[in-house]
């Protein structure tokens, strides 16, 4: 993507200058035309920088959740849209924003629609933002949609730090207590071998184990080793190119012990977040499940909602066509079952969801309340064991004086 200087007339020859944000100067022209301006110049030039301090780089979550909350104080207060995004293309910290929003200034300007210029920045603005937008815009309620779409990237930031909490914490657990391993074995307990075989003792069960093992890792380190850097890779390898490896990883992880219940749980709160946030915004029920299905970020359940749409599509109820899957609990769907028979469904989606972010942090509270300990006291037991094996022979040897 590069930043252009353009130059260019309208249908009654008014001549228009700006900047815009285009891969080449076809998508440049291709973008104008549909602003109804037609291309004269255009120069790639540096995007405006303000003297205030940002960064370069990727828009992240938070820096959309700058956006909605100041886009709603500033149209709630009674401010036009083109000035708001005028004003947050002059205010915004994140540079790429920045500029991002002056091009939709500019189109907002020559009289495209908010959604319209934001769906041009499909990197920056996910679909469920900008369809969000885009029905804010035509029920007239564009303040109150990024009011909800501020209260939605918070609860999305909150989740992503729940699932942060709830994978990255037993992923490093788990390669530190490998690294241990490998260190006693590889380098600790080869140092006691031959003083241990010196002493001419019967060597107790434990400690020959210890030392089988630790032979085997010393002598075959060019089996293990490799395999050990090509687990990673593989895995990489699987998610990219192998058909049908995301479904399998993805049961695999939602059948873990613990953490898989955790994940099952974190998956359908997405689903019934952002289920809730869409229908509320007057998107049709399909269109919503569709935007679900990238949303959830669990391709079991992607699949599972996709046949959930079929089945709507083909005259279904929603909780009869979430009954044919068992990755959807009971409770959730006797909630919506209720829902749809009172007429109710946003607000019992809206409970769901209540639900799910009530009981998301007890439930890492308490796995972790146990995870902690049994990883203590099995760092314990394994050092334990190790000890035990080296000194026994010595106590024996002892003994026998």
């Amino acid at each position: 993507m590069a930043n252009f200087r353009y130059r260019a007339i309208d249908a009654k020859g008014k001549p228009a200058e700006g900047e815009m944000i285009a891969g080449d100067l076809s998508q440049l022209e291709h973008r104008l035309q549909d602003m109804g301006l037609w291309l004269v110049r255009a120069l790639e030039a540096k995007p405006k920088v303000s003297s205030r301090s940002g960064k370069l780089g990727k828009v992240k979550p938070r820096d959309l959740l700058e956006f909605s909350t100041h886009m709603f104080t500033l149209l709630d207060a009674g401010i036009s849209l083109s000035q708001a995004v005028k004003n947050l293309s002059e205010e915004s910290p994140n540079l790429q924003l920045r500029a991002t929003l002056q091009t939709i200034h500019q189109q907002i300007e020559a009289g495209s629609s908010l959604h319209a210029a934001m769906n041009q920045h499909s990197t920056i603005f996910p679909p469920q933002v900008t369809n969000l937008v885009q029905a804010g815009e035509e029920s007239d309620t564009l303040a109150d949609t990024f009011k909800e779409l501020e209260r939605y990237l918070d609860w999305a930031d909150q989740i992503r730090g729940d699932i942060r909490q709830a994978t990255i914490y037993p992923s490093i657990v788990i390669i530190a207590v490998a690294g241990l391993l490998i260190l006693l074995f590889t380098f600790v307990i080869p140092q006691f071998i031959p003083v241990l075989l010196d002493l001419n003792v019967p060597l107790p069960f434990v400690t020959v184990l210890v030392i089988s093992i630790s032979e085997f890792t010393v002598n075959n380190w060019y089996i293990w080793m490799p395999v050990l850097f090509a687990l990673p890779l593989g895995w990489w390898i699987g998610q990219k190119y192998i058909i049908g490896f995301s479904r399998w990883r993805d049961r695999m992880i939602l059948e873990l012990p613990i953490l898989g219940e955790l994940l099952q749980m974190l998956t359908l709160s997405k689903f019934v977040q952002n289920f809730a946030v869409l229908y509320q915004a007057g998107l049709p029920v399909l269109h919503c499940l569709q935007l679900c299905r990238g949303i959830v970020g669990n391709q079991v359940v992607a699949n599972a909602l996709q046949d959930v749409q079929l089945a709507i599509a083909e005259g279904s109820t929603i909780h009869d066509a979430l009954r044919r899957h068992p990755i959807f609990p009971p409770m959730m769907i006797q909630m919506i079952s209720v829902g749809e028979t009172t007429g109710s469904l946003p607000k019992t989606l809206t409970n769901v969801a209540n639900y799910y972010n009530r009981e998301i942090p007890r439930r890492i509270k308490k796995i972790f309340a146990i995870l902690e300990p049994a990883i203590t006291l099995g760092l314990i037991g394994i050092v334990g064991i190790v000890a035990l094996a080296l000194f026994m022979p010595m106590m024996s040897l002892m003994g026998n004086f």
